[in-house]
């Protein structure tokens, strides 16, 4: 990882939770980044988790791991979960590994 790894959460107290994401996800922050997903989709009164990638360089398939953990847990819990505003070779990783559908990845701004 070449850069800081930073995660902001914003709940709009209306069920929806954002999870703005900074800096690289690969293998060293992956664990991190799962947990947090799973903490957000977990949470009472969460009706839909969307992660911002706006900010995220490189997304490794740890990363791409992390999301989809937080996607399974997010349904299991009966909440939508969508990827936000990946673009380049974040966009390009997610296409590439068969998930930008499954993730409902959105590269413009949606709010949570």
């Amino acid at each position: 990882m070449t850069g800081p790894f930073m995660v902001c959460k914003h709940d709009d107290g209306d069920g929806g939770v954002r999870i703005m994401v900074s800096g690289e996800i690969d293998h060293d922050v992956s664990e991190a980044l799962s947990l947090i997903l799973i903490n957000a989709a977990e949470q009472s009164g969460v009706r839909h988790v969307v992660v911002d990638l706006a900010t995220v360089p490189l997304l490794g398939a740890a990363g791409v791991r992390s999301l989809l953990t937080g996607r399974q847990v997010a349904v299991r819990h009966g909440r939508a979960f969508a990827v936000a505003n990946a673009r380049g070779v974040v966009r390009d990783t997610l296409r590439a590994a068969g998930v930008a559908g499954i993730l409902a990845v959105e590269t413009d701004a949606v709010t949570a």
